[in-house]
């Protein structure tokens, strides 16, 4: 996917962190604040000296243009149309490109000022597409257990509890938990390593477990095996329902949908 965005100004602190201030203009909102908005992350600790971004032409340090494809180095076009790749210390091009965006993304003053304009390349490859892989052997799993065609074993029950134990999967949710989780804030750390600590039990219940349960948990886990490899740098930011990355969305989303299938099948409840 391809950004694009026009900054203030950028600054950085010459061991890898980043300041970002982006200047909008809304002649929707009226002349109450002029119609111009700065929106500016957090400046460096107190004593730590902030560096400008700057042409190495002209010398500007506003109005600098961001580019670059996700995954690649961070081009800067200046007004003077002279356009390069900044090499800051301690961060790498690619890594410049994906802090700067992550910044522009969160730099927002409140949900009901939308001023964020960033142009993203949808025609590019999308993320991997986890549920597609994983929904041939759930979709035959749910036909199975709807049928009747299987019913789990005790042993099989006890292996799927286990597994939606692990993943904090609940057949009932008190409201003080419920109220709890909704309160709960995890960030995309934690439903990453969510996703590589649930696709690990997979794997590991799937080579131990006899019959149809292992042999569904070792195709389920061979069909999400790319999520086992996702770090940080591989979650772009995008819109999604849950506010997630999208890949680590469909990751989150294939690894229910099995669950949804121990769920049914560990409580006898197939007909959904």
């Amino acid at each position: 996917m391809t950004w694009n965005f026009t900054t203030s100004h950028i600054g950085h602190d010459g061991a890898g962190q980043l300041t970002l201030e982006i200047c909008h203009r809304r002649a929707d909102y009226g002349n109450r604040f002029g119609g111009v908005f700065w929106l500016r992350t957090p400046p460096p600790p107190d004593g730590t000296p902030e560096l400008d971004v700057c042409c190495p032409v002209c010398m500007a340090d506003r109005g600098l243009t961001v580019s670059g494809v996700w995954g690649g180095p961070a081009r800067l076009t200046c007004v003077c149309a002279h356009s390069w790749t900044p090499r800051l210390p301690c961060l790498e091009p690619e890594d410049l490109l994906r802090k700067l965006v992550r910044l522009a993304l969160t730099s927002n003053p409140g949900p009901d000022m939308p001023l964020r304009r960033m142009r993203a390349d949808h025609d590019a490859t999308p993320p991997t597409p986890l549920q597609q892989a994983v929904h041939p052997y759930v979709a035959d799993a749910s036909r199975a257990l709807n049928r009747r065609e299987w019913q789990f074993s005790d042993h099989e029950c006890s292996v799927a509890s286990d597994l939606l134990t692990q993943a904090g999967c609940q057949a009932y949710w008190s409201p003080e938990a419920l109220e709890a989780l909704v309160k709960q804030k995890r960030t995309d750390e934690d439903h990453l390593q969510w996703v590589h600590e649930n696709l690990q039990a997979l794997e590991e219940q799937g080579r131990t477990t006899d019959g149809r349960l292992g042999q569904f948990l070792s195709d389920c886990a061979a069909a999400l095996r790319p999520a086992a490899r996702l770090i940080m740098d591989d979650l772009e930011p995008g819109k999604t329902w849950s506010g997630m990355p999208p890949v680590l969305d469909d990751a989150r989303g294939a690894l229910g949908s099995v669950h949804v299938v121990l769920t049914a099948g560990a409580t006898g409840e197939v007909d959904y």
